[in-house]
């Protein structure tokens, strides 16, 4: 896992870890420096919450091309009142021992759109969206500390009669958990809601490119001997609604995680045995108690080779239905640290098994659990981690020292052609023919992401996606053809 816990802190580390690394209480001479940071801290909120006001006030005048320009001009007004606070801020006092809790916060504007029908030709559309996140951490004791994240996300400008479930929910408790136990000791248990993130969130993940990101309420252990690691978990996903967000009754995910890096010097091993439930669909293949079993392997191979591999199998189900699935990812990375801008080669292929027969009563397509697919199938969120064949080749380099740039080629194809092409929640996106498909390919997608970090806490995205539809949906999909995806996000930490 990229991190203990494998849990994402919006303010760019795991909050598990943030929360452990809190000291003691520093020195009574450093608490000119704690007013300090926290005068520098309350200038610079001040100045976000005058440009989400702005963009709030500004995005209900006018049609959709006014709201999205409105949004606009509220990144820039937040920008520079960021900026404007920061260079007085730079000054301020700082505090070898930190205090006891800390507050931070997280504002991210993003705009995109879409240009041709793709492989839903319902989703065509401009909008902007808002996001802001207030985080608490603390030590409430020795070997208690707390974590509690206020969120509220807005969208402005989306197409009438979409669901806006997911871009919108006003102010709530998105995380809020303790952690008991040492950071560094050999068992801590975290209780409460927070997100989920293990195996490169291809399985478990926060979905941060969501506006509203789901999270998850239960517990995990956590067992600790040397570099070795043992989770086990037991949570329930949260459901949005209009007033306080709660537990599902319906989706579950429980079982064990390990994280095994004793085995091997630069090498990891992580087994998982993960049981999930959720309602029954027979259209999407999906529903009832489905364990997964499987393990995932990093690690370096050479100085400059890394690697990443992934297998699982699946069964369960129920009397009407039994599910047997597997799945396979297999990545390769070369990093040429000798040239100019350290630019590094990918190269993956992702096998997720689909169903041949609908009428077997067997159930072959591949559950993908509740991953994070953004960026890792594309840019432009054409396809799910079921019932697909998945080749990426890309490059990964810096330019300059604050500008990352990412170059990515996709080529989808399903892997039954009895089966039909998943979206990223799951659902079925489009059913194939009675008889079967005549042909595999879903198309094609050539992404090209900037970021661009002036400091370290903004971040200037801008995203640029071309889907090159195949066969199979001009053939099964009304007025399916090929699409364009734009977006630009503006995100500052504090």
């Amino acid at each position: 896992m990229t991190n203990e816990g494998a849990w994402t802190k919006l303010t760019g580390q795991g909050s598990a870890a943030a929360i452990s690394a809190l000291p003691p209480d520093g020195p009574a001479n450093a608490k000119a420096g704690q007013r300090n940071q926290h005068r520098y801290r309350h200038r610079v909120l001040a100045s976000v919450a005058n440009g989400l006001a702005r963009a709030r006030m500004m995005e209900r005048r006018g049609p959709r091309a006014k709201r999205l320009a409105a949004l606009g001009f509220a990144l820039c007004c937040t920008a520079a009142g960021a900026a404007r606070a920061s260079a007085q801020g730079a000054t301020a006092g700082s505090d070898p021992g930190r205090p006891r809790y800390d507050f931070t916060a997280e504002i991210r504007f993003r705009a995109e759109g879409r240009s041709g029908a793709g492989a839903y030709p319902a989703v065509e559309d401009a909008f902007g969206t808002s996001r802001l996140r207030l985080n608490f951490t603390g030590r409430a004791a020795k070997h208690l500390n707390v974590f509690v994240q206020l969120q509220d996300s807005q969208v402005g400008g989306l197409a009438e009669g979409r669901n806006n479930r997911s871009f919108r929910n006003t102010v709530d408790f998105r995380q809020a958990y303790a952690s008991i136990g040492s950071g560094d000791g050999p068992l801590t248990l975290d209780v409460g809601r927070r997100e989920l993130g293990f195996f490169g969130n291809r399985l478990l993940g926060g979905r941060d490119w969501s506006n509203t990101s789901p999270t998850w309420d239960g517990s995990m252990l956590t067992l600790r001997r040397g570099d070795d690691r043992v989770f086990l978990l037991a949570f329930s996903q949260v459901d949005l609604r209009d007033g306080l967000d709660v537990a599902s009754r319906t989706r579950f995910v429980y079982g064990a995680i390990g994280s095994l890096r004793s085995l091997a010097k630069e090498h990891a091993v992580e087994p998982f045995l993960l049981s999930t439930r959720r309602p029954r669909s027979f259209v999407s293949h999906l529903g009832g108690l489905v364990r997964t079993a499987g393990s995932r392997f990093t690690g370096k191979v050479a100085e400059s080779w890394d690697y990443e591999v992934i297998v699982a199998a699946q069964g369960g189900g129920g009397a009407a239905s039994l599910h047997r699935a597997w799945m396979g990812h297999w990545a390769v990375h070369k990093t040429i640290s000798q040239a100019r801008g350290q630019p590094k080669l990918i190269g993956e292929y992702s096998y997720a098994s689909g169903d041949d027969d609908p009428l077997d009563g067997r159930n072959n397509t591949f559950d993908q659990l509740a991953p994070s697919p953004h960026r890792i199938y594309g840019e432009a969120d054409v396809t799910g981690f079921r019932n697909l064949k998945a080749f990426k080749a890309g490059v990964q380099f810096h330019p300059h020292r604050e500008l990352r740039m990412n170059v990515d080629f996709f080529d989808f194809r399903l892997a039954s052609q009895r089966d039909g092409l998943y979206r990223t929640n799951n659902t079925l996106g489009v059913g194939p023919p009675p008889a079967g498909a005549s042909s595999s390919a879903v198309g094609s997608e050539l992404d090209v992401v900037l970021r661009y970090s002036p400091t370290k806490k903004i971040e200037l995205r801008l995203g640029v996606s071309r889907f090159f539809a195949g066969e199979f949906v001009t053939a099964n999909v009304a007025n399916g053809e090929s699409q364009t995806f734009l977006s630009a996000t503006i995100r500052i930490r504090l």
